[in-house]
């Protein structure tokens, strides 16, 4: 153990010249000293046991601060309070510097750990909320159905189109925590991309969701980069959903060498790039459907950094929001 060890070493240190003098003296006046030798051994064996002495209760008042420090993280553990409730107990008397910058580093350590635990709740709190309200709009939609036999096939198939736009919700909001949960634990594949190809595929598979809300897809623009397709799709699609839900009238898909925009012409960003892209944060501004910004943002921000880019504000020709997923360093 450390006290052990510290003991031992102080011990050592203070009966090491004594023991030294002796020797030297032993050596250097050889017969002439032996007639005090059993003085000088019973002498040398009493300063070896106080210097044993000396080491012990040094080491213990050199470690009695980390002492303390250790009963209160023993206090931590064995306590009932919930996680957003613990902080370390007050120090009896003042710190050294070195344990109170460890004593400081715990108190941060346990501030993060309340942090994720709130924002954990959030996250939550949120799913639930995000989860439950298509779901629950696709069953009372299904509910009316079963007991409407007369509100002829127009009401009817508008009907189903609302629970298919329901249900659709919902699949985006799981493919989206099911991406989120894998940039965290797995590597990117890369391959070389043609921006171009990648764009009008993505064109066309939202140009039916577009004509159904009466507004222009338009992508232009080409250009290659290295990175993760299935990963580049996902950023690159919660973009574009972003878009065609708060434009008025159009939308552009444009790419260049290691870049793909995503403009439309709404109202723009409600706030800062930089909180819209925290997990769920959209849920606390006001104006903003719960959900519907900040994870899809959130993706295509960690896509863009685990590709060694960013996603950034660009500035557009439409008058709505303009954002760039900028590949550009990677290689």
């Amino acid at each position: 153990m450390l006290r052990q060890r510290l003991a031992v070493s102080i011990a050592f240190l203070s009966f090491a010249p004594t023991l030294a003098l002796l020797l030297g003296s032993l050596i250097a006046l050889g017969p002439e000293l032996r007639p005090a030798l059993p003085v000088l051994i019973p002498l040398t064996l009493s300063i070896g046991l106080l210097a044993a002495l000396i080491g012990y209760l040094l080491a213990q008042a050199l470690l009695e601060p980390l002492d303390e420090l250790t009963r209160s993280l023993r206090y931590l553990q064995g306590s009932q309070r919930t996680l957003a409730e613990l902080s370390l107990p007050q120090p009896q008397r003042p710190l050294p510097r070195e344990v109170a910058m460890l004593r400081e580093s715990f108190e941060q350590l346990l501030a993060s750990l309340r942090e994720l635990l709130e924002t954990r709740q959030a996250l939550y709190a949120t799913l639930a909320h995000d989860l439950k309200t298509p779901l629950l709009a696709a069953m009372r939609a299904l509910e009316y159905l079963e007991v409407a036999d007369d509100i002829g096939a127009e009401r009817r198939k508008a009907l189903l189109e609302e629970v298919r736009k329901e249900l659709e919700r919902s699949y985006w909001l799981v493919e989206n925590l099911l991406t989120a949960s894998r940039l965290e634990v797995e590597r990117v594949k890369l391959e070389w991309i043609h921006l171009g190809a990648l764009i009008e595929e993505l064109a066309s598979r939202f140009q039916a969701e577009a004509k159904q809300q009466g507004l222009l897809l338009h992508h232009e623009g080409a250009g290659t980069v290295r990175a993760d397709r299935l990963l580049l799709e996902r950023a690159v699609s919660n973009l574009l959903i972003n878009a065609l839900r708060h434009a008025r009238s159009q939308v552009i898909l444009r790419a260049g060498e290691r870049w793909i925009e995503v403009e439309d012409d709404g109202p723009g960003l409600p706030e800062r790039l930089e909180v819209l892209s925290q997990p769920f944060r959209s849920v606390r501004l006001r104006g903003i459907r719960a959900g519907s910004a900040g994870l899809g943002l959130f993706i295509a921000r960690r896509v863009a950094e685990l590709h060694e880019g960013r996603l950034v504000e660009c500035t557009g020709s439409l008058g709505g929001a303009c954002l760039r997923l900028e590949l550009s360093s990677v290689k």
